[in-house]
């Protein structure tokens, strides 16, 4: 009899101890650690359901109260929304708010992405008129200048002053000298507007950055 007791004793143990152990990692769940809303939510709902099984059942109410706890800045506005609700709505449901939400973030992400490569093409063929190359007989192609253009091939406005600092030249680079065939240009890598449309994502992804 006082093995079973030692035993009986033994299991409530390890039993509250497990219990402590879900209730801290169940209060320190957070949506940014998870790459999507689902995932987050799901962990939350195992969880729960262990932390059910060890003899600490969580009650909708907490469970929806630490979703919307966890969640990142991105999502503070469906967050207040169901955070008001009164009666709190069930897990499931909070969790369709916040699905949908995601989905209209991916919308919008992708929206911008495609207004920013429409952009970005309407500046270059703006920038650059449709010119055949003409072939100048030292091994480099070079885009036929037009009449804003000044001897060293630089755009310019009216005024003589550079309208922008860019150019384009293809060539094999090894019979081109300074000041004829080139100068020196200087052009961004990366455009503004795919810098907006990464950081938008990022955001709707809850990802880091760095």
């Amino acid at each position: 009899m006082d093995a079973w007791t030692c035993l009986h004793d033994l299991f409530q143990d390890n039993e509250h101890s497990r219990a402590v152990t879900l209730e801290h990692e169940f209060s320190s769940t957070h949506m940014r650690d998870f790459p999507n809303v689902s995932a987050y939510c799901q962990r939350l709902k195992i969880l729960a359901d262990q932390l059910k099984n060890v003899g600490t059942p969580v009650s909708n109410s907490r469970l929806v109260l630490q979703l919307v706890a966890g969640l990142t800045d991105a999502y503070s506005g469906v967050g207040m929304l169901i955070r008001r609700s009164k009666p709190l709505p069930p897990f499931y449901q909070a969790r369709s708010m916040l699905t949908l939400e995601e989905a209209d973030f991916a919308k919008k992400v992708a929206n911008e992405i495609d207004s920013a490569m429409f952009s970005s093409a309407s500046d270059d063929a703006t920038s650059y008129p449709d010119t055949k190359p003409q072939n100048h007989g030292d091994g480099n192609k070079h885009n036929t200048k037009n009449k804003n253009r000044n001897n060293n091939g630089h755009k310019v406005k009216y005024d003589g002053s550079f309208e922008r600092h860019k150019a384009r030249l293809v060539g094999d680079g090894a019979g081109q000298q300074v000041g004829i065939d080139c100068g020196d240009t200087f052009s961004p890598v990366v455009k503004p507007v795919t810098i907006r449309s990464m950081l938008s994502l990022s955001l709707s992804k809850a990802w880091p950055i760095h």
